[in-house]
């Protein structure tokens, strides 16, 4: 299978998911590892497309510092917090106003996926938006997405983002 057939295989396969089932166990399961108790600047999603919705770690851990993404001609992130107001962004996506942190604040990224190889390379929607802004990045990196798509066989490019854990 090729990334674009495990792609299309995978948003197929999410229309029929129970998105609210999976994205509580995703937060059960990431909350019961202690995979976050470490980090104190978190860069999160803000769910589309049916992807698993993890914004309820927001009330989970309120004393960690969260960042979603704004998208333009590239990915960068800002500082959100639960009851700031988000302006549409690109891609149906909700996105926070403030000023654009270095990549490097954040400690851990908890990126959304359409599907991970079985060496935990990314499938992404195809842009490219996270291989290229986390290039080199050396915090760590959580992999979302259902469990049918968490270990494809398919041949990923040498760009594509390794994750460290995947939920």
């Amino acid at each position: 299978m090729t990334k674009n057939e495990a792609r299309v295989l995978a948003l197929e396969l999410r229309k029929n998911e129970n998105t609210m089932l999976e994205s509580e166990k995703t937060i059960k399961a990431i909350v019961e590892s202690n995979i976050l108790d470490a980090y104190d600047n978190i860069g999160i999603y803000y769910p589309i497309k049916n992807e698993i919705n993890i914004l309820k770690l927001l009330d989970i851990y309120p004393n960690k510092k969260f960042y979603l993404p704004i998208t333009s001609d590239e990915i960068n992130f800002v500082r959100y917090e639960k009851d700031d107001i988000l302006k549409d962004g690109m891609f149906n996506t909700k996105e926070p106003i403030g000023k654009i942190v270095d990549r490097n604040t954040i400690d851990c990224f908890i990126i959304p996926c359409v599907a991970i190889t079985t060496d935990n390379k990314r499938i992404g929607y195809g842009k490219g938006y996270y291989d290229r802004y986390l290039q080199g990045y050396k915090g760590l990196k959580i992999g979302i997405c259902y469990d049918n798509m968490k270990n494809v066989d398919v041949k990923a490019d040498l760009f594509d983002v390794i994750v460290d854990y995947k939920f």
